[in-house]
């Protein structure tokens, strides 16, 4: 959709809009309150370490580091403005802030969480597969990537509607976007939810999971209780004594 912008552009344009996203921490934003909700309700355990990429001043990285106060969390954003905000607000010895892209070399260390709160759609085309090798990398088993964006057809109506909000880099990210990214970082979407913030379906959040446990997890012989053997013995003696009234059904109508 877009033009891929030389970092030094990227860079200026988000240093020159911290004062939104203090703006955002100030007054309660909508969009963001949903997306807490979701990293909330679809971070399955208590995590141990968390990224969060394009993280702005620091606002999610705080509300996780007060709702995970054990976990080790780290904030990476590229503009050089943010992180100098979020060190003044935010950082301590367990929350840190880094200026940085995601890259394969980022990080050594692996995470359970990561996050990208409306920031995904503003990596370019031509720099998702190192984005997406990184997350492969670092993502843990049974670790989770938590994505905010907005839906196709809101980036449209802003294009022709709101030019003046579009950034540098805005790409629409479709289902087969999403199933790009699963494939790439050996993980399966296990949410796809349309959100109303602003208007009806204007964003989207997504979930993906890592699971190299699978395989084995579902096919691995699970005990079965008593009364479970005996519920699936009555099914089956329900079924095979129906299966005779459907036989004749089938029989009577079809000769």
């Amino acid at each position: 959709m877009t033009e891929n912008p030389n970092r030094e552009n990227v860079v200026s344009y988000y240093d020159e809009h911290v004062k939104n996203k203090l703006n955002d921490y100030i007054v309660v934003n909508p969009r963001i309150e949903l997306g807490w909700e979701t990293i909330k309700r679809f971070t399955a355990a208590k995590p141990t370490r968390i990224l969060e990429v394009g993280c702005g001043m620091g606002n999610i990285c705080s509300r996780m580091h007060k709702y995970w106060p054990d976990a080790v969390i780290t904030g990476i954003d590229i503009s050089t403005l943010s992180i100098q905000v979020a060190q003044k607000l935010f950082a301590d010895s367990k929350l840190d802030f880094k200026e940085s892209i995601l890259t394969t070399d980022t990080f050594d260390e692996q995470f359970d969480l990561i996050i990208f709160m409306d920031v995904y759609e503003h990596i370019a085309v031509v720099d998702r597969p190192e984005v997406h090798a990184a997350l492969a990398k670092i993502l843990r088993n049974k670790g989770r990537i938590v994505l905010t964006v907005p839906t196709p057809h809101n980036l449209k109506w802003s294009l022709v509607n709101k030019p003046e909000t579009m950034q540098p880099v805005d790409e629409h990210i479709s289902f087969e976007t999403v199933g790009k990214l699963a494939a790439d970082t050996g993980t399966e979407v296990i949410l796809y939810e349309a959100k109303n913030v602003w208007n009806v379906g204007d964003y989207a959040h997504i979930v993906l999971e890592k699971n190299d446990d699978f395989e084995a997890a579902f096919f691995y012989p699970k005990p079965v209780t008593s009364s479970q053997r005996a519920q699936r013995i009555m099914n089956k003696a329900i079924n095979k004594f129906s299966s005779i009234f459907r036989r004749f059904y089938v029989k009577r109508k079809l000769g």
